[in-house]
């Protein structure tokens, strides 16, 4: 009837992440009708936002910026939420998640869940440094790491650490800054000083960390009651930045028992439920070790995805209390590419040449190029949904311009 607003199962927020284009076909798919909200609180307004070309997106919503004002993003989702009685709240970005969390009881007096993990595991899985002391309470290997409140506090770091080493904020995002805050690599105390006071002015204390230059390995959980109804575990072939940002090429793996079983048991000690991703990197001997917890849908759930696990269905299903199916296996060996963010790469790995994490400038391109012959499944592409993959087209196009000028 008119004058009635249209009801929507699920608002998927951070509509410019892949993983919430990725989710809001998996819950359209299931016949659920999905709106996407977006704040361009860390990603340009000047670029059109692929998700919302979807056609499993059945309402765009631009949103205030929580980056800008938290509260005024906090109602306006609200009266999005009262006016149109959805369901479900699903952020896919630590920033999001953090300014949303102190509202969860506000959501729920609407009749909406906000399907993320409880308060008291975020609090733990959102800091790195207690994310840490969990792990070594389960002898789970981490990085060595001095924790570092402030620049003077680095000369413990130059005595226990060898350059280059990893400078790495506790909380990634901290509401002070406007955008996640990112590890950096530091191959002099010049760099290291500089890093820790970005992050430090940011509100961020410091990790300094043991650089492990071994193969990044993950493990995607999905729990309910402290049971693991399924994982999926990935090799993460390239990131971008390529320290150790989002994956732009990975594969799936069955998960070893040496990530797997640490994986499941630290999620079940800090109380996770729902999804999560646990991220390991082996050092020079090939022992794991923790380098974060993600609790939330991460950049690598397309190739989760394309190997059986639809784990944004699974959420949806655990939101709204319907019974979760264990999966009890995926395929292997299928090899997932984000191009956009494979050329940020190779555009990074170009004026990064030389230091950790990176190749020669002739391999980075060879490695790119050839990569076109190896891989078949590409994030955002969908040929029953076309329009996202080809807007993002348009938002590379313009990237591989920049690069031409700069």
């Amino acid at each position: 009837m008119a004058g009635i607003p249209e009801r929507y199962d699920a608002l998927v927020l951070d509509a410019a992440h892949k993983q919430s284009l990725a989710s809001a076909r998996s819950l359209g798919r299931a016949g659920l009708r999905v709106a996407l909200g977006e704040t361009f609180a860390e990603y340009p307004s000047s670029l059109p936002v692929p998700a919302f070309r979807s056609r499993y997106c059945a309402k765009a919503v631009v949103l205030p910026s929580y980056g800008a004002d938290a509260a005024a993003f906090a109602d306006a989702l609200a009266d999005f939420v009262r006016a149109h009685q959805v369901r479900v709240v699903l952020p896919t970005g630590d920033g999001v998640i953090v300014a949303l969390a102190p509202h969860r009881a506000r959501l729920a007096e609407l009749g909406c869940v906000l399907a993320v993990a409880s308060d008291d595991a975020l609090a733990i899985a959102t800091d790195k440094d207690r994310t840490l002391a969990a792990a070594r309470e389960l002898g789970i290997a981490g990085p060595k790491s001095v924790l570092v409140n402030s620049v003077t506090e680095l000369a413990a770091a130059y005595a226990e650490l060898e350059f280059p080493f990893v400078v790495k904020p506790t909380i990634p995002w901290t509401g002070k800054a406007h955008s996640r805050l990112m590890p950096v690599e530091v191959v002099s105390e010049t760099e290291a000083v500089d890093a820790t006071r970005k992050f430090i002015d940011a509100g961020s204390p410091v990790l300094a960390q043991e650089w492990a230059p071994g193969r990044r390995e993950g493990v995607s959980l999905f729990l309910v009651g402290g049971q693991a109804l399924a994982s999926c575990g990935h090799v993460a072939h390239r990131t971008s930045p390529p320290l150790g940002g989002a994956s732009v090429l990975r594969e799936s793996i069955e998960a070893p028992a040496d990530i797997l079983e640490p994986a499941v048991a630290l999620a079940r000690a800090i109380g996770l439920e729902g999804v999560c991703e646990v991220e390991f990197r082996r050092d020079r001997a090939g022992r794991p070790l923790l380098m974060e917890i993600n609790p939330r849908l991460a950049g690598t759930i397309e190739n989760a995805a394309a190997s059986g696990i639809d784990f944004p269905l699974m959420i949806w299903k655990w939101a709204t209390g319907e019974p979760v199916e264990q999966v009890k296996g995926h395929r292997t060996g299928v090899r997932t590419r984000w191009l956009h963010g494979d050329l940020r790469w190779l555009m990074q790995n170009y004026h990064l040449a030389g230091r950790p994490d990176t190749v020669s400038k002739a391999r980075g391109g060879w490695l790119f190029a050839t990569e076109f012959a190896r891989t078949r499944r590409y994030d955002n592409v969908d040929w029953h949904d076309l329009s996202p993959a080809i807007t993002e087209l348009g938002v590379t196009a313009r990237t591989v311009l920049r690069m031409r000028g700069s």
